[in-house]
């Protein structure tokens, strides 16, 4: 639905090409957005702070997602920031009201747009019940098959996967909400256990990780 939308918006050049440096802020916590985003190339954190000023990393977003205000609900008021994490991040902007009237014009059903909206929010149910209801473990094991899809990866030669991941380790213990101690002894047995190896921000998934994670 959002492809075919913003395809015409962009055929039709009712957008703006930004581009954004290594932790430029694209937008604040607590502000209303007027904008719509497709990440073009590039990784974006949204995160959220806390009445005691602790980040929360609330989603990783990669080429092809969207996010931004609600094409459906004036003044969508923003209650988390977004940032780039890579040297370069490319995304296509579009004003909201460009956004409606091309909508209104074309006769896009909204009920196509909330079906839409709802995957998103799919998406977020589906992490919040991850968090809250898996071990540890688990959720680290969720989160680097996550990343796999997300972020560019290679194969080798022996059916192993090497991630480039834009997170470091401490980001990485904020997103799934453990202690960066917990997430070290984690990585340790799993290396350990020769399911995985690292180098700096770079993780390879190896063949036996992937039977490994059936068993969750």
């Amino acid at each position: 639905m959002y492809i075919n939308l913003l395809d015409g918006l962009i055929k039709a050049n009712q957008y703006k090409r930004n581009c954004y440096d290594q932790k430029e802020i694209i937008t604040n916590q607590e502000c209303i957005c007027n904008k719509f985003y497709l990440i073009k190339n590039g990784v974006v954190k949204v995160s959220s702070i806390t009445e005691r000023g602790d980040e929360v990393i609330l989603f990783v977003l990669s080429k092809g997602q969207v996010f931004g205000s609600n094409p459906i609900i004036d003044n969508s008021y923003i209650n988390h920031s977004c940032e780039s994490l890579n040297e370069e991040t490319i995304l296509y902007e579009f004003d909201i009201q460009h956004v409606r009237n091309y909508i209104k014009e074309n006769h896009f059903k909204y009920r196509d747009i909330l079906i839409a909206l709802g995957n998103q929010y799919f998406q977020l149910e589906r992490r919040i019940q991850t968090l809250t209801n898996n071990s540890a473990e688990h959720r680290l094991i969720n989160a680097l098959l996550e990343f796999m899809e997300k972020f560019e990866s290679i194969s080798d030669n022996n059916q192993s996967i090497i991630i480039d991941i834009p997170l470091n380790q401490e980001e990485i213990s904020n997103y799934i909400r453990v202690t960066r101690v917990t997430i070290n002894k984690i990585i340790n047995k799993l290396k350990k256990d020769l399911l995985i190896e690292s180098n700096q921000q770079k993780i390879i998934l190896k063949k036996s990780f992937f039977d490994y994670q059936k068993g969750f």
